[in-house]
C-alpha cells in the first residue's frame, strides 16, 4: 500500500497553488491503484483551503507559522503518525523543511521545485517544473537519479483569442500575474509609454494583485498613462481574460515554468516574453513567440510594435504557440511525467 502526503503551505491562489491542485487528482489516482490514498495538505486559513472546502476527498489543513514553530511541526507530526505515508511530496521549501523534521527514515521525501531558491537535502528527490531547475539541483549536489523534470501543464482553454479581429480601435495588450517587483510590470508600463510616444494606439490591462500595486499606480500617473493602462485586479478566469486581448506581454525577471505564459499561448495569443529561464524553455524566438532581453522596455516595446505592424506574423506565431501548448503541456502529459517520476522514486532501494 502506498500512501502519499502531498503538502503545499502557500497563502494565495497563484502558480504554486495551481500546480498543487493539478497534481492532487493525479496523485490520488496513482495511490489508489496501489491500495493507498493521497492526502492533500494545505495551509489553514489560506485561500486554497477556503476555495476547496467542499472538495471530495477533503484536503487536510494545518498551521504554517514558521519552519521551526512547535505548533506547525507538531501538526506535521500528527499527520505523519495518522496516515503513515510512504511518500511525502512538498511544494516549496517550507513544507519540505517542516516534514523533514518528522518523517521516518524509510519515507520517500520529494520536493517540487518552482524557483531557484532551494536547499538540497541528502536523500531527497526533486520534481522540477523547469529543466534549468533540474540542472541546478544536480549542480548543488542532488544525484541525477533523484531529479525529475515534470513541466507544468494547463487545462484545455475554455476561450480562444481572436487577435486584431476588431479591426478598429486600440490594440489591446494583456498581462497577468502577482503584482510583485520580480514580475516586471513596471517594464511593461514603460514599454506602453514608448508605444504611445511612437503613435501606436494601444491599451494595456494587467490582471493581478500584490504589494507592488501602489508603486505601479504611481508609475502610471507619472507617465500620464491613466487613460490606457489599467490594473484590473485578480480574476478567477485567467484564460477568459487573456482571450480578450490582441497581444500578451510577459516581462518577468524570474520564473520557474510560468503557467500564465502557457495559458496565454493556449488561448492563441501572440506572446512577447523576457529572455529568461522558464520562457527560454518554452518559446523559440520567431517560431512561436518573441523573446526580448530582460529589464529592457525599449526592446519590449519594439517587439510589440513589430507584431502590431505585421499582424499576419503575429497570428502565425500565436497559432504555433497554441499547437505547442495543447500537445506538449496538456494535462495528459503532466499525468504521464508525474506518474513516471513517482514510479521511479518508489522503485529505488
Amino acid at each position: 500500500m502506498t500512501t502519499i502526503l502531498h503538502a503545499m503551505l502557500g497563502k494565495g491562489l497563484g502558480g504554486l497553488e495551481q500546480v498543487f491542485l493539478d497534481y492532487q487528482p493525479i496523485l490520488e489516482a496513482w495511490a489508489e491503484r496501489r491500495g493507498g490514498r493521497c492526502v492533500g495538505v494545505v495551509r489553514r486559513g489560506g485561500k486554497v483551503a477556503a476555495a476547496q472546502v467542499n472538495r471530495e476527498p477533503p484536503l487536510a489543513a494545518m498551521p504554517a507559522l514558521t519552519d521551526w514553530d512547535p505548533i506547525t511541526v507538531g501538526a506535521a507530526r500528527t499527520l505523519v503518525n495518522r496516515h503513515r505515508p510512504s511518500v511525502i511530496l512538498s511544494h516549496g521549501q517550507r513544507p519540505a523543511r517542516v516534514f523533514d523534521k518528522v518523517a521516518p527514515a524509510d519515507v520517500v521525501r520529494a520536493v517540487c521545485l518552482h524557483k531557484p531558491s532551494f536547499d538540497v537535502t541528502p536523500g531527497a528527490h526533486y520534481v522540477c517544473v523547469g529543466q534549468h531547475l533540474a540542472d541546478l539541483a544536480i549542480a548543488r549536489g542532488a544525484p541525477a537519479d533523484h531529479v525529475w523534470f515534470v513541466p507544468n501543464a494547463v487545462q484545455p482553454p475554455r476561450a480562444e483569442a481572436a487577435p486584431f479581429a476588431r479591426g478598429e480601435g486600440p490594440v489591446r495588450i494583456v498581462a497577468a500575474g502577482r503584482l510583485h517587483p520580480k514580475k516586471g510590470f513596471d517594464i511593461l508600463i514603460h514599454a506602453v509609454g514608448k508605444l504611445r510616444a511612437w503613435d501606436y494606439e494601444v491599451t494595456c490591462d494587467i490582471a493581478g494583485e500584490g504589494e507592488a500595486r501602489d508603486g505601479l499606480e504611481a508609475l502610471i500617473r507619472e507617465l500620464d498613462l491613466e487613460s490606457c493602462v489599467t490594473l484590473k485586479g485578480w480574476t478567477d478566469d485567467v484564460q477568459g481574460f487573456l482571450a480578450t486581448g490582441d497581444l500578451f506581454a510577459f516581462p518577468s525577471h524570474q520564473e520557474g515554468f510560468p503557467l500564465t505564459l502557457l495559458e496565454a499561448m493556449s488561448v492563441g495569443l501572440p506572446v512577447v516574453a523576457s529572455e529568461i529561464d522558464g520562457p527560454l524553455e518554452i518559446l523559440t524566438d520567431g517560431v512561436d513567440g518573441r523573446l526580448v532581453p530582460d529589464d529592457d522596455p525599449d526592446r519590449l516595446a519594439e517587439a510589440l510594435a513589430e507584431l502590431i505592424s505585421d499582424r499576419d506574423t503575429a497570428r502565425r506565431l500565436a497559432a504555433e504557440a497554441r499547437r505547442l501548448v495543447l500537445t506538449q503541456y496538456s494535462p495528459g502529459e503532466l499525468k504521464r511525467r508525474l506518474e513516471a517520476a513517482l514510479d521511479g522514486m518508489t522503485s529505488r532501494t
